[in-house]
């Protein structure tokens, strides 16, 4: 009898949490989705790149809060998984690397991307309101090089 209570009031405390965080999500409108898909909790996952063969999936992580608090200058987080379309195995050895272009055009040196749990991510700063660019070269699995492009428009 206690141990059927316990797994009441434990389905009822979770079912609460989840529609509580539920509620608490980010209301997106449709145009929200044209530049890159609100993902709630400040993720952002941008349009995906197929080039030669490889599918890019790339998101943005707010992290301006954190990075301000720790005296840094980035503000988001670029996270980007590699796909081979031919096996469906995600690519998560080589070389990736990333250059940020402002919307003034000016762009950053290439920052190396670090291999992260089958993804590549760098930080980033996006502190203008505009359209940035994102050029990413890679040099993933067998050594081909691939560049992909992705952009993302600050409000």
């Amino acid at each position: 009898m206690k141990t059927k209570l316990m797994q009441l009031i434990s389905a009822l405390v979770f079912l609460i949490l989840a529609v509580g965080a539920q509620a608490m999500e980010p209301a997106t409108t449709e145009h929200d989705t044209m530049a890159g898909m609100e993902m709630g909790g400040g993720e952002i996952m941008l349009p995906e790149v197929t080039v030669d063969g490889v599918k890019a999936m790339a998101h943005l992580l707010d992290t301006s809060k954190a990075m301000a608090e720790a005296g840094m200058s980035t503000t988001n987080h670029l996270m980007i998984t590699f796909t081979d379309l031919a096996t469906g195995k995600v690519l998560d050895s080589g070389m990736v690397a990333v250059k940020v272009v402002d919307p003034a055009g000016k762009k950053t040196e290439a920052a190396q991307m670090m291999a992260m749990e089958g993804s590549f991510g760098a930080d980033v700063a996006l502190s203008e309101k505009g359209k940035y660019v994102f050029e990413v070269g890679t040099k993933l699995g067998q050594g081909e090089k691939r560049q992909f492009l992705f952009d993302y428009m600050v409000k």
